[in-house]
């Protein structure tokens, strides 16, 4: 497990009050709707919720999902201590709150259970990541925690799905953490570039935590503190004989020049500023023109305000560049910067011995919930998404009730059980694990969904009959 990387106290540190304050309002409304003399946890009224998003981000025409690992040793470790029920006690609102409730709070662990798509899935909009089913408080509290970790997550992995995918052959560097918004996010946009296939970060605290490999080259005003440039340079090879000069502070050409004619030996420059096609191909040219070829192995990185447009546009003209550090655009998704997943109740589940109380029949009744609301509506009941590839390349998504058996239903399940009343079923796997997972689901993608130029308007996804069926026929009460 990676932490929850809020915290590094075992048992969550201050995650149980990172949440909108409705959800525990709710919380305690919840607790008081269900005889809570007999059943102080509403065990016996169980919440089925899932977590979807309901539009792509402008220009992107698929999702990558991230951020599961961090939910699941949240929902494991999250526990809420003495100094904040006695903060939650001391507010207004809850005055009127009876001890019984902060009892409940003090006692409080995810005892649910979770289905989701493996980290790096490639999905398409109103199709579950996540599917919660738990004591219905339990489930509500958790929604803000999993919402803020999934959506930032794979909203950056989508979005440097689309950089490294431009650079076809070229490798991808996320440089982004100064522009991210705080700290915990530029370690975060580190992780999801990973996984979507970024080579590595200059977020050194990414390094140390999750392993990712570390990249960085030099700044301008290192380059700035000598009277000479060609200085600079010699000082810095003499501590890092593989690192890579940064040329643009004065001229780029000319700091080249100065390069060569110092003999310099380095493995690599970076170009921060200007034409990139332009000064790469005038680099690439000077480098290996040099006496005795010996910069014909010199590597050329470019960076500055890179996107994947500008990148695609550098590839397709053959510009000599090695690879590309990518800071703002990545860790912030400056052209759509937020992503419109949502947490929906699809399903109640009410057992036995609460019906046996309320002299309702003594069998578990599940009942499907959705929203009509003009564009929130939603899909009742927990689901499942079954993949069918033709060719090696998706054709088609079914999204299907997650117990029906039928027979088109052959496909693959993309949703798989992760945790079983509160307790993790499936080993993790690695980052590197997941980011291989992601390569190769990038390969299913048929074309059209990888061209930056064309928005996908409509998606490969259907619904059963019988998901129809409970549409149609759903009567709010």
């Amino acid at each position: 497990m990676e932490g929850l990387l809020i915290s590094d106290n075992a048992k969550g540190g201050d995650t149980a009050l990172a949440t909108d304050f409705y959800e525990l309002a709710m919380a305690a409304a919840y607790f008081y709707s269900y005889d809570h003399s007999n059943f102080p946890d509403s065990s016996k009224v169980k919440g089925i919720f899932e977590m979807f998003v309901r539009r792509l981000p402008k220009n992107r025409s698929y999702l990558v999902a991230a951020g599961l690992e961090q939910v699941l040793y949240f929902l494991m470790k999250t526990r809420f201590n003495n100094e904040q029920i006695s903060y939650l006690r001391s507010l207004e609102v809850f005055k009127q709150v009876h001890d019984d409730f902060f009892k409940y709070l003090r006692k409080f662990k995810f005892t649910g259970s979770v289905w989701a798509v493996p980290e790096g899935t490639i999905l398409f909009p109103n199709e579950p990541l996540i599917r919660v089913e738990a004591p219905i408080i339990e489930a509500q509290i958790i929604e803000t925690y999993l919402l803020s970790m999934m959506n930032f997550q794979t909203l950056i992995a989508t979005k440097a799905s689309r950089i490294v995918t431009s650079a076809k052959d070229r490798s991808v560097i996320e440089f982004g953490s100064r522009r991210a918004h705080g700290p915990q996010a530029g370690l975060l946009a580190a992780r999801a570039s990973y996984i979507a296939g970024c080579i590595g970060t200059s977020n050194t605290l990414a390094g140390f935590k999750l392993g990712i490999p570390v990249f960085g080259t030099m700044a301008h005003s290192f380059i700035m503190s000598f009277e000479k440039e060609q200085t600079a340079f010699k000082q810095f090879i003499k501590t890092f004989p593989t690192g890579y000069l940064l040329v643009d502070t004065y001229d780029s050409i000319a700091a080249i020049k100065k390069i060569i004619k110092s003999r310099i030996k380095t493995a690599g420059i970076r170009l921060d500023s200007g034409d990139l096609y332009s000064l790469s191909v005038q680099a690439r040219r000077l480098l290996d023109n040099a006496a005795g070829g010996k910069y014909s192995n010199t590597k050329i990185m470019a960076s500055g305000e890179l996107n994947e447009y500008l990148i695609q546009d550098l590839v397709s003209r053959c510009a000599p560049i090695d690879s590309f550090g990518v800071g703002t655009e990545l860790s912030t998704s400056r052209d759509d910067p937020a992503l419109n997943g949502v947490y929906k109740l699809v399903a109640t589940r009410i057992l036995p011995k609460f019906l046996i109380k309320n002299r309702r029949p003594a069998s578990e009744k599940i009942h499907y919930t959705l929203k009509t609301s003009p564009a929130k509506k939603t899909y009742p009941g927990g689901k499942q998404v079954y993949r069918i590839l033709e060719n090696g390349l998706i054709k088609s998504d079914l999204v299907a009730l997650e117990d029906e058996k039928e027979p088109q239903l052959e496909a693959p399940p993309l949703l798989q059980k992760f945790l079983d009343n509160g307790k993790i079923l499936l080993r993790l796997p690695s980052l590197n694990g997941i980011r291989a997972y992601h390569l190769d689901q990038i390969k299913t993608l048929p074309q059209k969904f990888l061209n930056l130029d064309i928005v996908q308007e409509s998606f490969p996804v259907s619904y059963s009959n019988r998901l129809q069926a409970e549409i149609r026929n759903f009567r709010p009460k």
